[in-house]
């Protein structure tokens, strides 16, 4: 990160210019135009992915496969950095990842499973993701290839999560839907979560991270999903680059305001749905 962005992000986080950021911040969203990105980078958030080691342990307890979903993976890196951590924290649990994304380009490398510089190994895959990274990866030169009995357990292909024969059964236990909601008009947002929401088996989580804060607190409303008020601080801190260039861009991440009676619904990214409701015995 450059001296300049740090200065940026240190100049808006103090509270005297939050006022003047977030103004700022509601010209962009009004006036800028929206564009997707394939963007990302492999282990971009894991204190995110630890939720399943904290409140979310009952869905890896390795009683009942695990089915998890990535709509709009890009590249295929947190699809694999979630296979990763699987592989390494719950060694006992039966899974298996379903990822598509829009971009044909996008899904080419991630079916393909080997990675440079180019496709989110930009940044040092040391310190806390070092024991992921090494059971993700085979190293081959300056590039890393995923390793075959992981990558056999990740299905990549093309989808379009608005076109009109996508379809959501509710079967997957986990869905993860991050950056791309917030590149899309409030429209195609709201629909595009409602089918992110079908995907999802009550008593299910999602995890949504790149949205616009005021849409997402609205739409989470909307669905009755149940915010899981964990660390949520650290894991809205560690989307660096949204965070240190707020609020210049439409896409970029205001700084947390702790005494906003919707805290947790507004910073948390992830969410729960609501269990199923069993039907009372009957008896004859």
């Amino acid at each position: 990160m450059s001296q300049r962005v740090k200065f940026n992000q240190r100049l808006f986080d103090m509270p005297l210019l939050q006022r003047v950021g977030r103004s700022i911040h509601a010209r962009r969203l009004a006036r800028q135009t929206r564009f997707q990105s394939t963007a990302t980078r492999f282990f971009r958030n894991l204190k995110q992915f630890q939720v399943l080691e904290g409140p979310l342990s009952g869905l890896a307890d390795g009683q009942e496969p695990l089915r998890i979903l990535v709509a709009g993976c890009s590249f295929g890196c947190e699809a694999y950095s979630l296979a990763g951590y699987l592989a390494v924290q719950f060694p006992q649990v039966d899974w298996t990842i379903d990822a598509f994304d829009i971009s044909q380009a996008a899904i080419a490398v991630a079916q393909r499973a080997v990675y440079g510089p180019k496709h989110g190994l930009g940044d040092p895959l040391e310190r806390e993701a070092k024991p992921y990274a090494d059971r993700l990866f085979e190293r081959c030169g300056d590039e890393r290839t995923i390793v075959p009995d992981i990558r056999q357990r990740v299905f990549v292909s093309h989808g379009d999560l608005l076109a009109d024969d996508f379809a959501a059964d509710k079967s997957y236990d986990l869905v993860l839907a991050q950056n791309f909601l917030v590149h899309m008009n409030d429209e195609a947002a709201s629909e595009a979560f409602s089918r992110i929401v079908a995907a999802v088996k009550p008593g299910g989580a999602i995890f949504v991270g790149g949205m616009d804060l005021d849409t997402k607190v609205g739409l989470i409303k909307h669905h009755e999903l149940i915010p899981v008020d964990w660390e949520i601080e650290a894991i809205h801190d560690s989307d660096e680059m949204r965070r240190s260039t707020w609020p210049w861009g439409y896409w970029t991440l205001e700084p947390i305001d702790r005494s906003r009676p919707d805290f947790t619904a507004r910073y948390s990214t992830i969410f729960r749905t609501k269990a199923a409701v069993s039907q009372p015995v009957v008896s004859d």
